[in-house]
């Protein structure tokens, strides 16, 4: 069995991969994240769900066609939870692209300033993980997915007040947000 430290480095560089995939929409770096066969869920950011591998590639093709992600996303991570065979983690960035094709994004929960060149847009995840490649084998593998747009980098949090300029990307009462992805751009 591994190490707690051999499991975090696994999952970390799972994440990594899952998010840097997304600078120019990689597929088959993207693949390599996910368990085989239709096991994967995905809560889209363009708020649809996506089952199994088969549709998240024909949905990164359709964005081959839609979409320019100009830049590596700039991710932080809050949290990163390991208990057993499963782990999570919660993580907000910058996910900065253009539009480049007739139906963008294809969505009015994810909505791109047209008026910008790229947009910076803001967006928090979670990842859930699973040491399960799909096929038994004892494997780290993203399970699920949920993505969801932030607020703007200064709307203060009702309630309590608060920014995203204020906290800092990642940030938050007790957190060292980490990355581990490529330098994103900052928005």
């Amino acid at each position: 069995m591994p190490s707690l430290s051999e499991d975090r480095e696994a999952i970390l560089k799972l994440h990594k991969d899952w998010w840097e995939a997304n600078h120019q929409l990689v597929i088959p770096l993207m693949e390599t994240v996910y368990p085989a066969g239709d096991s994967y869920l995905m809560f889209n950011l363009n708020g649809h769900p996506y089952f199994g591998i088969e549709e998240k590639v024909e949905l990164w093709k359709h964005y081959q066609n839609e979409l320019d992600i100009v830049a590596y996303p700039d991710i932080e991570i809050m949290r990163l939870t390991i208990s057993g065979d499963m782990a999570w983690i919660a993580c907000e960035g910058i996910f900065p692209m253009r539009i480049v094709g007739e139906s963008g994004t294809g969505s009015a929960t994810w909505e791109s300033k047209s008026e910008l060149e790229y947009d910076p847009f803001g967006l928090r995840a979670t990842e859930i993980y699973q040491r399960d490649d799909g096929n038994g084998n004892p494997v780290w593998k993203m399970w699920h997915f949920h993505c969801s747009p932030m607020p703007a980098a200064d709307e203060p949090r009702p309630g309590l007040g608060g920014t995203r300029n204020e906290r800092g990307l990642g940030g938050g009462p007790g957190i060292t947000p980490l990355r581990v992805t490529s330098e994103g751009a900052r928005g």
